[in-house]
């Protein structure tokens, strides 16, 4: 059918009229350009944004996604309100999960973002959307992992399984915790080695990094709510020595071949391993900086558990946690020697946790260890940002809030800090931990004055990278 002629004046006045509404269809649903220093940087070997040092304490809080989901009744308010709270404590940074898988394993979490390969629940991406976007509304910025080495998400031992259709080896079998986990963990690290498996996981990170936004219309690449693209939650080459030397070689490509697929993808956001550091490399800090050597990695990181590794037995002050504590300055410290003087990286202190005072899991409980435990630590970032060295910032695990394993199942208050395979409470830090709280809000704020103070020790730092 032929179409009518138009003149250009008919044009103009169409245009004319058109063009408020085009513009006010455009605020509500295109979101404004960032700018490049809206994203947190890496130069110098140390954090940078908008041209200032970025130092901060901040939250592991797997669970945000999963909170936001809009089915669950009062999710999305508690979400608001744990981080308002978080926000008044100065923390800028949440660690959350961002990829997990559907498994049949005892200590999974019983719905994974990845249903089956390439299906993916739409509902839990929305909740990662909302939370997202609540965080950006209180300029904080977060830590994505994409997936886990360990069972309680999903994570590789689930790829293999979609990839091969070979039995997980259960490690909550028989019994929680007490199943085999020699035989779990060499079957997680086969990921690497499994082609198709790591498609699989690929396929989900690319639809990812170009997810828009359903609440505010960002596209993930170019959020600057998120900081980090972290690979997985603690990836580890293998289960022990006798397979580490063709491991190590499979598991230093993996990772150097997905952060440049990232970065390729996204060229805003920083990339991490998610490494619990020389402990998740079989103790050998030789496969710790091989695996971390790669340009396409931004970041190292550290983990450390004082109970889990029978540093500690019971939580309480005394001669015991003293010797505890020393052992965990010290492992901080060779971390922050090799990423300052070798790799050349900032380093993240980004999971540590302890237990209320003689492991009690009542809100009402004392805390006076952990917040000693916080405090020496959190010295120990001040010391290193203020002496120019690698470790810069920490996300402590974990924070529970509001919530209580007393209320009604399946309600949005019973996500705490703690995995569901784990002790729920047992490291989660609660709303009411005031003494706790009063711990990390001084740590932020003596963060903060630091990176005020310390750029301005640096004549043109803060110009260089400022647009205009």
């Amino acid at each position: 059918m032929k179409r009518p002629a138009i003149s250009r004046r008919q044009f103009v006045q169409a245009t004319a009229f058109a063009l408020p509404a085009l513009i006010s269809g455009c605020a509500t649903v295109c979101p404004r350009a960032s700018s490049p220093a809206e994203f947190v940087r890496v130069r110098d070997g140390r954090f940078q944004l908008r041209g200032r040092s970025h130092f901060y304490v901040g939250a592991n809080m797997w669970f945000g996604g999963y909170l936001a989901d809009a089915a669950l009744p009062g999710g999305r308010a508690r979400l608001v309100r744990e981080l308002d709270r978080l926000q008044s404590l100065g923390a800028t940074n949440v660690r959350l999960l961002a990829g997990s898988e559907t498994s049949p394993l005892v200590g999974a979490i019983p719905r994974g973002i990845t249903r089956a390969p390439h299906d993916y629940d739409a509902a839990l991406l929305a909740g990662l959307d909302f939370c997202l976007a609540e965080m950006a509304k209180r300029e904080m910025r977060g830590i994505l992992f994409l997936s886990n080495y360990w069972q309680w998400s999903g994570g590789f031992a689930q790829y293999v399984r979609w990839a091969t259709g070979e039995t997980i080896p259960d490690p909550d079998q028989p019994m929680l915790a007490q199943g085999d986990w020699h035989a779990f963990m060499q079957f997680s690290a086969s990921f690497y080695q499994t082609p198709a498996a790591v498609e699989l996981y690929r396929d989900y990170v690319r639809q990812l990094i170009h997810r828009k936004n359903t609440v505010n219309g960002r596209i993930y690449r170019e959020d600057p709510a998120i900081m980090t693209w972290e690979l997985a939650n603690e990836p580890r080459p293998c289960a022990d020595d006798r397979t580490l030397a063709k491991a190590v070689p499979s598991f230093c490509d993996w990772i150097d071949g997905i952060a440049r697929f990232i970065h390729e993808q996204d060229e805003n956001h920083l990339v991490c391993t998610g490494s619990e550091g020389i402990r998740g490399c079989l103790d050998k800090p030789g496969v710790f900086v091989a695996a971390h050597q790669t340009p396409a990695i931004d970041y190292v990181t550290v983990h450390m558990w004082l109970k889990n590794w029978g540093w500690l037995k019971t939580a309480q002050l005394g001669p015991d946690f003293e010797a505890a504590a020393d052992k965990a300055r010290d492992h901080v410290e060779r971390h922050n020697t090799l990423a300052t003087d070798i790799l050349k990286k900032p380093l993240v202190l980004e999971e540590f946790g302890l237990p209320r005072d003689l492991e009690s899991y009542s809100p009402d409980s004392s805390t006076s260890t952990r917040d000693e435990y916080y405090r020496r630590l959190f010295d120990h970032v001040s010391e290193s940002c203020r002496a120019g060295r690698a470790l810069q910032a920490a996300n402590f695990w974990a924070w529970g809030g509001e919530g209580r394993i007393t209320l009604p199942a399946k309600s949005a208050g019973t996500f705490l800090g703690d995995p569901p395979c784990e002790p729920q409470g047992l490291n989660s830090v609660f709303d009411r931990d005031y003494r706790t709280l009063a711990v990390i809000a001084r740590a932020n704020a003596t963060l903060t004055g630091l990176a005020v103070t310390l750029t301005r020790r640096v004549p043109g730092f803060e110009r260089s990278e400022v647009p205009g």
